[in-house]
């Protein structure tokens, strides 16, 4: 199974290698989007059904993550900051809550690592769920 990264534009790129995954990613998250700033947002995961959401912010130092299959979102942090990433040319800027940016950016590269190189749930970081709010713990 292929995996690939999505940018906001929905540009494919594969990713052979939890370390190309990690550059990959790198690259992404530091591209000037069409509002001015970094803020974007990034599926993972194979081409017929991505497994990873990732709405991230750089310059905030937060990321939401979700896990599409089930619907959960990483929550490694206390809510405290909103971001506002660019999801796509069809949609533009979209508000994403403290609620969900739980994620620091660093963390985010991590779950993208792990994903990659297990094709499964990254276990380093809690999972939620929104409408229980009950921590999860990964597969």
């Amino acid at each position: 199974m292929t995996l690939l990264l999505r940018d906001y534009h929905g540009h494919p790129y594969v990713l052979s290698s939890a370390d190309e995954a990690g550059l990959r990613f790198d690259e992404q998250i530091e591209t000037i989007m069409p509002h001015g700033g970094c803020g974007q947002t990034m599926t993972i995961g194979p081409a017929d059904q991505p497994a990873l959401r990732i709405d991230i912010d750089i310059d905030a130092d937060r990321a939401a993550i979700r896990w599409l299959p089930d619907g959960a979102y990483a929550a490694d942090l206390e809510p405290d900051t909103s971001i506002t990433v660019y999801e796509s040319p069809d949609a533009g800027l979209i508000d994403v809550p403290a609620a969900l940016a739980r994620v620091a950016a660093a963390t985010a590269r991590n779950v993208v690592v792990e994903y990659v190189a297990t094709r499964r749930r990254p276990t380093h970081v809690p999972w939620k769920h929104e409408e229980s709010d009950t921590s999860q713990t990964a597969p």
